[in-house]
């Protein structure tokens, strides 16, 4: 273990001993927020690790959900590649027809069904160095939308971040209307490899989400709403990309 490491295993420590802590804010993230406010730790946007060198992701106790690992807007061929992807993929929403949304996961393993009989996947290129997004019309035919991340890019936000990570679990339960939380356990991981992580995408194992919507109300009304474009991984799978670290 690192010096990080013993820090925050001392922290964790300190916070299971609190026993049941009142949720410091509402929805699917407050388990994580809760445990990074009695950290001390100020909430950012920034793609840095949150603990030291060390990226820390909360779940409840028994779920089996998909960790977020990171968000990456693709680096390919065009400059605005979001909204592209939302132009050539999105569909109308019903609220108005003149704006298109995109709620869609990608692997490398399966298709994932489009409109207009289309399909897509994704494809470690790895001659040219690139995760590429691959569409195909219904006659199979591929579209080239250009949208694709360059390993090097890729590298630079898992060194940045995802090098390291602590895994915790929290029991959850309501009390007079209010969640509270205990801590119950921790793992430490260190990564395999980033040939180790691309051969998970290929797999199907780590997968890519584009989270597109629009803004519904404000000055920015009808605007893209970009929620970020999420590579994430199952609970279960995470042993699989990282190296457990006993202690």
């Amino acid at each position: 273990m690192n010096t990080d490491m013993i820090k925050l295993l001392h922290e964790f420590k300190r916070i299971k001993e609190m026993g049941w802590v009142m949720e410091k804010s509402k929805g699917f993230k407050s388990v994580g927020y809760t445990f990074e406010k009695l950290l001390g730790k100020k909430e950012d946007d920034f793609p840095l690790p949150d603990f030291g060198n060390i990226e820390i992701k909360t779940m409840n106790t028994h779920s089996t959900k998909n960790i977020h690992l990171f968000n990456l807007t693709p680096d390919g061929d065009f400059l605005y590649p979001i909204k592209r992807i939302l132009n050539s993929l999105g569909c109308k929403c019903k609220e108005d027809k003149n704006i298109k949304k995109l709620y869609c996961t990608f692997n490398g393993k399966d298709f994932t069904k489009l409109i207009y009989g289309r399909k897509g996947k994704l494809n470690i290129n790895w001659e040219k160095e690139k995760i590429d997004l691959l569409i195909y019309d219904y006659k199979n035919q591929n579209i080239s939308i250009g949208i694709s991340w360059s390993f090097d890019l890729l590298k630079e936000r898992i060194n940045m971040k995802l090098k390291n990570l602590a895994f915790i679990r929290a029991s959850s339960r309501i009390i007079d209307g209010n969640g509270y939380y205990y801590y119950n356990s921790i793992k430490f991981y260190k990564m395999k490899s980033f040939e180790v992580f691309l051969s998970l995408i290929e797999n199907g194992v780590i997968s890519i989400t584009f989270k597109i919507g629009y803004y519904k109300t404000g000055r920015r009304m009808g605007e893209i709403y970009d929620h970020g474009t999420d590579f994430s991984i199952n609970a279960n799978d995470i042993t699989a990309l990282y190296d457990e670290i006993k202690y």
